[in-house]
């Protein structure tokens, strides 16, 4: 599920960054519920030409019982979510295809128990 998308194909130069592109907390925002991943993009630091994209996989592994089962009457929350893949960068086209490759290969994060 997509959440929002302000991630456009633009680079990020002084130009862009006033006419707004890189502005805001987040420039996308997304999550599988059946993964239970939540991806977060954001431009750090905000409004700065000169920043770098900031790409964050969050895993919510599944509540478990004392006994170690599965709690899945309990709602999806991010909040106590571990950070599985992070990636720092300036590249436009790199953020795409890790972006990409979190999509495809998104399962590789997912404790099976």
């Amino acid at each position: 599920m997509i959440d929002w998308n302000k991630f456009f194909e633009v680079d990020p130069t002084p130009e862009a960054t006033a006419a707004g592109y890189f502005g805001g907390s987040s420039l996308l925002a997304a999550h599988s519920s059946g993964l239970r991943l939540a991806i977060d993009l954001e431009w750090c630091p905000e409004d700065d030409p000169n920043g770098h994209y900031c790409l964050t996989v969050f895993y919510a592994p599944w509540p478990r019982t004392e006994t170690g089962r599965r709690r899945k009457s309990i709602p999806l929350d991010f909040r106590d979510s571990k950070v599985v893949h992070s990636l720092d960068t300036r590249c436009r086209e790199q953020v795409v295809n890790e972006l990409e490759m979190v999509f495809a290969d998104g399962r590789k994060w997912i404790e099976e128990n």
